[in-house]
Formats: structure tokens, C-alpha cells, sequence
């Protein structure tokens, strides 16, 4: 005769979707917490400035080194990092510029000029400058960055502007 004392240990049918359901709850909670997407247009962001800060300096040692030489770029259709390449040579890439007899020009101070990380019609780098001033330009895309493209000194609110003249484009 069985004993009636002895149990089956296991979970239920029951237990076991109700567990299921409690992590999927609490896992939506904590996604709907983090947030990726805001996340991730962080970081898109933290680049795009170490990418302007970089090129900013860059440009303004070539220029007072005399590596290069600021050319008005008027109606320039590939100064912008979705038509221009990434060549520092001041012809190709999407920053323009000449270089003296002898010199290196823009390579002397970075290898590559910089992408947008999504690099799409919205979000792309922008260059312009006359003979003596140069200004490049992005969209932030985080809320929290909202104040850098305010107050950067520029002529536009909605998009970061750095350069000697922010008022060339």
C-alpha cells in the first residue's frame, strides 16, 4: 500500500507560467526603465562631440602651422560627411582646403576625417569656411544635449556649431 506521506516535489503546470509571467513583467519594466534607445542616442552623441573636439583642434593647428590653406567652399555640394569622403587631402574629403608646397596638410594632425555615426540626411557633418574662418556642423540627437547646440555661440538652436565664424552656414 502507497504511502500517503510521500509527495511528488516538482512545480505545477500552473507555478510554472505564473513564475514566467512575473520575469516577463519585471523584464519589461526594467526595459521600459533603461530605455536603450535614448541609450543609444547617447552615445551617438558623446561621439559626435569627441569627433568635432578632435577636428576642431585638428584644423586649428593645420591652419597655424600653415599646413593648410581655408578655401571659400560658397556652394560646396560634397562638404558634408554623407557626400565627401573621409580623405584629408582638402580635395576629396568632405572638408575642403588647400595645402601648400610642402606641406602635409591635415594629415599631419589626424588620419581620417570623421563620420556621423549614422551619417544619413539628418544626421551628417557639415563643413563650410571662407579664406580666413571655418565652421562645422551636426545634429545632436539626445534631449539632454539640447543646451550644447543653444549655446554654442552659433546661429542655429537645433544644431551643434563649431568653428571660428558660426555664422558661415
Amino acid at each position: 500500500m502507497p504511502d500517503k506521506n510521500l509527495r511528488q516535489k516538482g512545480f505545477t503546470l500552473i507555478e510554472l507560467i505564473v513564475v514566467i509571467a512575473i520575469i516577463a513583467v519585471l523584464a519589461g519594466v526594467v526595459l521600459v526603465a533603461i530605455n536603450p534607445a535614448v541609450l543609444l542616442a547617447k552615445g551617438r552623441d558623446a561621439k559626435r562631440l569627441e569627433d568635432f573636439d578632435a577636428l576642431n583642434k585638428a584644423i586649428s593647428l593645420a591652419v597655424a602651422d600653415s599646413e593648410i590653406v581655408l578655401t571659400a567652399t560658397g556652394t560646396c555640394t560634397t562638404c558634408s560627411s554623407l557626400s565627401g569622403t573621409q580623405e584629408v587631402d582638402g580635395v576629396d574629403g568632405w572638408v575642403k582646403f588647400g595645402i601648400p608646397t610642402g606641406r602635409t596638410g591635415l594629415s599631419k594632425f589626424m588620419p581620417a576625417l570623421p563620420v556621423d555615426p549614422l551619417n544619413t540626411n539628418t544626421n551628417v557633418y557639415t563643413f563650410g569656411s571662407t579664406l580666413t574662418d571655418w565652421e562645422v556642423n551636426a545634429v545632436l540627437e539626445s534631449p539632454d544635449n539640447a543646451a550644447k547646440m543653444t549655446l554654442d555661440g552659433g546661429d542655429d538652436d537645433t544644431t551643434l556649431e563649431v568653428g571660428t565664424n558660426l555664422l558661415i552656414l
